[in-house]
């Protein structure tokens, strides 16, 4: 055990200052960055306060409440909010499955303009981000329409049972005429 202190010893009288220094401000950035890497989401925030007290609202609350805020449109048919809390500022992600692909411009800048009011006027936020907005899939209705449509022309399409798509329709042999008889191959 002496002899580890006293190599441990001799390696740092080795050292410049300035390379013990830049060892020292080395070793705080990392604390400094695992401790921003593993700081953990802010998971409520302030909507108001008063004398009395304040009033917070969690970021599920307020997933909670974009999400039933979306389905009231006509146009959707499920949401999936996420919502992040940066510094005072809340950015808004939301995914949405859209009945049809129809009016896909107005239905995202109604459900923007109705996010932000809630945000806004509702939960007396000021601080609010982006909100995003992220069509993920459409309505079944549109996809079976289409299939309905498709499958129709296969059926007119397609060949009849035993026939091939790939191969030729086999052209009729010229049969018989009845002034020569058939003859057939003959073996050796």
């Amino acid at each position: 055990m002496p002899e580890l202190i006293e190599q441990a010893n001799n390696l740092i009288e080795s050292l410049s200052p300035y390379t013990i220094i830049g060892i020292f401000v080395a070793f705080a950035l990392v604390i400094i960055g695992l401790r921003q890497v593993l700081k953990k989401p802010v998971s409520r925030l302030t909507a108001f306060s008063s004398s009395t007290g304040s009033v917070l609202v969690s970021r599920k609350a307020l997933q909670d409440l974009i999400r039933q805020a979306c389905l009231k449109d006509d146009w959707v048919e499920a949401a999936r909010p996420v919502v992040k809390i940066v510094g005072e500022q809340i950015n808004t992600n939301v995914s949405l499955r859209l009945s049809k692909a129809d009016h896909l411009r107005e239905t995202s800048e109604r459900l923007q303009n109705r996010i932000s009011e809630l945000l806004q006027k509702s939960l007396s936020f000021e601080q609010i981000g982006p909100i995003e907005i992220m069509v993920s899939s459409f309505g079944k209705s549109d996809v079976d329409e289409l299939i309905a449509t498709e499958t129709e022309s296969v059926i007119e399409a397609a060949p009849l049972v035993g026939e091939s798509i790939l191969e030729p329709k086999p052209q009729a042999l010229p049969g018989p005429s009845s002034d020569s008889p058939a003859k057939l191959p003959e073996r050796d």
